[in-house]
């Protein structure tokens, strides 16, 4: 259709560079909604999407009479990641590690070293793409392939389906009730629209979780001084810095930041409108403290919580 955007241009491949550049169109993992593969950017999940993104090493001996040792192309790989049949998300442009051998057989050494130009398109760029029916390659040399007919042309099209406003890497909001983040997550929806618009819009107690020890933290968020700051506001600070707030108790954790980072996780307790006064939401925090089992006393024979 005349009126389709083609995505190469949109990122920046000419006819000029374009041999400097593969595709890789890579499947959805059995099982997993793409979206959280990219959402959920623990060390874990992370080590499994870059697993599937650069596991596929193609030795010189499986491309018989080729002539080539591998079947990843050019200088700079750019990877998609399949939605559904037709639709796949820009998760970024990466540069090949060297090759090594390995079982005596010439392979990539993916190191999955990102190209920073192509940030801004990282989960944002939705492509259609028509494949040639039957055909399940993978990899694409964009070197040995005509401008005019592939990704570009009427046979095998690549065209924008959209270009999102906020990345592919937060899911829905699911109601307050149903929150539960680690800390990757946290970071990942205070960007998205959806969520700091819901989490904007109400005071609450909310509960940081520590999945080591089973620590409770019991926080509060209320306007003051005639600001009307919500939720938001409160998990930005955990989001970002140092990740405990200012609060003591989680400043002297040994290795904090990281340790946040790798096992906090973040939930909702309870909401209130935001013409509720703070008296009652302090209040209702106390209460919760105490039914938690967070306050953390001076004369208390075992540690177990990170309220004071």
């Amino acid at each position: 259709m005349g009126s389709e955007i083609k995505a190469l241009p949109v990122l920046g491949i000419t006819r000029e560079n374009i041999g400097e550049y593969s595709i890789r169109l890579s499947k959805n993992l059995p099982g997993f909604d793409p979206a959280s593969l990219l959402f959920d950017r623990t060390p874990q999940s992370t080590e499994v999407l870059n697993n599937h993104l650069f596991g596929y090493k193609w030795p010189k001996d499986a491309v018989q009479g080729m002539g080539r040792a591998h079947t990843i192309y050019g200088k700079t790989v750019l990877q998609f990641l399949q939605l559904d049949s037709s639709k796949y998300v820009f998760v970024g442009g990466f540069h090949p590690g060297k090759i090594i051998t390995v079982d005596t057989r010439e392979v990539y050494e993916w190191q999955g070293r990102e190209v920073e130009e192509f940030r801004p398109f990282v989960g944002r760029l939705i492509v259609r793409i028509q494949r040639t029916p039957g055909y399940t390659g993978i990899d694409f040399n964009l070197g040995d392939l005509k401008w005019e007919n592939f990704f570009l042309g009427d046979a095998t099209a690549m065209v924008v389906d959209t270009i999102k406003a906020s990345p592919l890497t937060a899911r829905s909001f699911p109601g307050y009730a149903n929150v539960r983040l680690n800390h990757a997550e946290l970071a990942a929806v205070i960007n998205d629209e959806q969520w700091s618009t819901a989490l904007n819009n109400v005071q609450g107690i909310y509960l940081q979780t520590d999945m080591s020890n089973g620590w409770h933290y019991v926080g509060s968020a209320y306007s003051q001084n005639g600001e009307h700051t919500g939720i938001l506001s409160r998990w930005r600070e955990y989001a970002y810095g140092d990740h405990t707030g200012g609060n003591a108790l989680l400043q002297a954790i040994p290795n904090a930041k990281q340790h946040i980072e790798q096992y906090f996780h973040y939930s909702i307790l309870e909401i209130f409108d935001m013409q509720t006064p703070k008296d009652v939401i302090i209040n209702r925090e106390h209460w919760w403290m105490e039914t938690l089992g967070s306050l953390r006393r001076g004369k208390d024979p075992f540690p177990h919580g990170y309220n004071n």
